[in-house]
C-alpha cells in the first residue's frame, strides 16, 4: 500500500478527531514501523499536505502536521462506509434515476458524465440510465456540476422514482456487477479467516500488531468503498459482505489495544504530552465516532425510511 494511504490509515485509526498537530518526526517513525523508509516517509507526508490532507504548523526548526478538520457529516459519513458497511440498510423501495443524451460528436463528455456517475457508485441500467437506490440527487448534482453549464444541461435527475416490478432483482445486481463484488468479499474473507486460523488465538503484540492491524484494514477500505450500498432486498440470504465484515472486525478489533499502546511508545518519544491522547476504535463501538447530532439525524432518516415503506406495502 502507498506510504500516504498508510498514514492516513494510521491516523484515522489512533489520531481520530484530534486537532493537536504531530511532530513529522512522529510520523515518520510510525511509517518506519510499517516498512516504510524515511524519505519515503518524508515525501508522503509533504503531498498529503499538499493535497491538504495535513496542515503545516512550525516551531522554531521543528515542523508538526495537524490533520485537516473535516466537516462533521463528512466525518460521519466516513465512519458508516467503513465501519457499519454491513449493517442492514433501511430502504423504502425508491431510487435516484439520472439520464443523459450526449451527441455522438462529444465522447469526452459523455466519458466524464459515466466516470462521475461511476465513482458515486451508480449502477448502469442501460444505456444513458444510472439508478443508486435512495435520495442522491443533491451529490450527483454537486459532483457532476464541476464538469460546467454543458455537462448539466444534458442530464435529468429523478428522486424519489420506483422502478416497474419487471424490472428483476437479477438485473439491478447486474447494474451493479454484483456478483462480481460479492467475489471480492468472499475471497477477502477466506483469506482473513485463513490468517486467523494460522495464528490460533494468540495474537501478536507491539509492532507486529500495530502492521498487521494497519493490513487488514488498508484491504478492507478500499473494498468498502467500490460498494454501492445495495439494500438488503437486493443481497444474497448470507452476503459475502457480512462475512468479510466479521473477520476484519475480528483483527482490528482484537488487535487494537496492542497497537494503541505500540503508536503511543511511538508519539512518546517524541511529544510526550501527546502520547495520553492515542487512541484506539473498533468496528464494535464505531457509533461513538459518530458526533450525537449527525447520529440522531441519521437514526430519525432511517425511522422515516421505515415508515415509508411500511405505509407503501
Amino acid at each position: 500500500m502507498a506510504p500516504q494511504r498508510m498514514l492516513t490509515v494510521l491516523l484515522g485509526d489512533y489520531w481520530f478527531g484530534r486537532g493537536e498537530p504531530l511532530p513529522s518526526s512522529a510520523l515518520v517513525e510510525l511509517l518506519g514501523a510499517l516498512e516504510i523508509t524515511p524519505s519515503s516517509a518524508r515525501a508522503a507526508i509533504q503531498r498529503l499536505a499538499q493535497r491538504g490532507f495535513l496542515a503545516a504548523h512550525k516551531d522554531g526548526r521543528r515542523t508538526s502536521y495537524s490533520v485537516h478538520a473535516g466537516s462533521r457529516r463528512t466525518q460521519a459519513q466516513r465512519v458508516e462506509r467503513i465501519f457499519q458497511a454491513h449493517r442492514e440498510r433501511p430502504w423504502d423501495g425508491t431510487w435516484t434515476i439520472i439520464t443523459y443524451r450526449v451527441p455522438e460528436t462529444a465522447a469526452p463528455l459523455r466519458r466524464a458524465v459515466r466516470d462521475t456517475l461511476r465513482q458515486l457508485r451508480f449502477g448502469h441500467l442501460n444505456d444513458g440510465v444510472w439508478i443508486k437506490p435512495g435520495s442522491h440527487v443533491e451529490e450527483a448534482f454537486a459532483h457532476l456540476k464541476q464538469g460546467g453549464e454543458p455537462v448539466l444541461t444534458l442530464v435529468s435527475f429523478f428522486e424519489g422514482a420506483r422502478l416497474p416490478d419487471f424490472v428483476s432483482p437479477l438485473e439491478l445486481r447486474r447494474a451493479f456487477d454484483a456478483d462480481a463484488l460479492d467475489e471480492e468479499y468472499l475471497s477477502f474473507a477466506l483469506r482473513w479467516e485463513g490468517r486467523a486460523r494460522e495464528l490460533g488465538g494468540q495474537w501478536p503484540t507491539g509492532v507486529e500488531a500495530l502492521r498487521l492491524r494497519t493490513e487488514v484494514l488498508s484491504e478492507w477500505r478500499p473494498l468498502v468503498h467500490q460498494d454501492p450500498r445495495l439494500p438488503d432486498a437486493l443481497l444474497p440470504e448470507e452476503p459475502p459482505l457480512r462475512r468479510a465484515a466479521a473477520a476484519t472486525a475480528l483483527f482490528y478489533d482484537g488487535l487494537g489495544p496492542s497497537a494503541e499502546n505500540a503508536v503511543r511508545r511511538i508519539i512518546e518519544r517524541h511529544q510526550p504530552e501527546l502520547a495520553p491522547l492515542v487512541a484506539h476504535h473498533t468496528f464494535a463501538a464505531s457509533d461513538k465516532l459518530i458526533p450525537a447530532a449527525d447520529r440522531h439525524e441519521r437514526e430519525a432518516d432511517a425511522q422515516s425510511s421505515r415508515n415509508r415503506s411500511r405505509s407503501s406495502v
